[in-house]
């Protein structure tokens, strides 16, 4: 009777205790998503973003700083591959107007690696500002790119690659935007 009447007191407590407090890594994993989805719910492609973010962290909890690095290294990657690419379009095209076309491109993807890779620098000191600041003007950039290559006569072979590249843009502006400045 003693036990019961222990066991009626104890229970209650230990059961508010257990519901109250879980595993830290359960919760890092889910303040870690609720961060990646206060970013991702803001572009264009919820899935595209989510997949970007937890296919690249090294650990299942981070915070956006380490979201913003994810986005950056993303974004340069995908700049350089599609300069690289598109040079070879512009190489091995004859038509004036669409090597135009690709040499536009061609400039401004080196611009937006450039300036990422700007941006970078700024990250890497924690000097947020600077690195938004440098990040600035990049979907203004890139979209100049979308725009020639939109225009008919000229095919857009970099459709997908355009599409993939203003998303990596929006990952990182707006998770660097979250950044708590000091």
């Amino acid at each position: 009777m003693a036990f019961s009447q222990c066991f009626s007191f104890l229970f209650p407590v230990l059961v508010i205790f257990l519901l109250t407090t879980s595993s830290p890594t359960s919760t890092e994993a889910q303040s870690t998503q609720d961060l990646i989805d206060r970013v991702c719910r803001q572009m264009e492609e919820y899935g595209f973003c989510n997949n970007a973010f937890h296919e690249n962290m090294k650990t299942p909890e981070t915070d956006y700083v380490g979201l913003t690095a994810i986005a950056i290294d993303l974004a340069i990657k995908n700049a350089s591959n599609t300069y690289d690419y598109i040079s070879l379009l512009a190489e091995n095209t004859t038509n004036p107007s669409t090597k135009g076309a690709y040499m536009a491109c061609e400039c401004a993807y080196g611009i937006v690696k450039s300036s990422f890779l700007t941006g970078l620098g700024y990250f890497n000191r924690k000097d947020y500002e600077g690195m938004l600041e440098a990040e600035h003007d990049i979907p203004r950039t890139q979209a100049n790119c979308e725009a020639r290559l939109s225009t008919p006569p000229t095919p857009n072979p970099l459709a997908d690659r355009n599409r993939q590249m203003r998303m990596l843009i929006a990952m990182a502006l707006v998770s660097g935007h979250e950044i708590p400045q000091d």
